[in-house]
């Protein structure tokens, strides 16, 4: 079975946080901190959340899509998800 079987129809917009702007925030292969991370974003980068689960360490993980169409894992303190806007 697929870890992406269920990805909602429509992305939340988010962006990455952290202590320091413009530092690296891991993107991973696998939601856990001891998977490849083949890719990096910084801090204030715009992503897409396409799905999003609990890994086995424990942490809340976000599957993402950067505008150059990288994908990838990022822990969930690592990224705020935009609310809508109430009209």
């Amino acid at each position: 079975m697929s870890i992406l079987a269920a990805v909602p129809a429509l992305a939340a917009p988010a962006y990455l946080v952290g202590a320091q702007p413009g530092s690296r925030v891991n993107v991973r292969s696998a939601p856990s901190t001891s998977s490849y991370s083949p890719h990096y974003g910084l801090v204030g980068d715009r992503v897409q959340v396409i799905n999003s689960t609990t890994g086995n360490d424990g942490y809340y993980w976000y599957y993402v899509e950067f505008p150059s169409g990288a994908r990838g894992w990022i822990r969930g303190d690592f990224v705020q998800v935009q609310q809508p806007r109430r009209f």
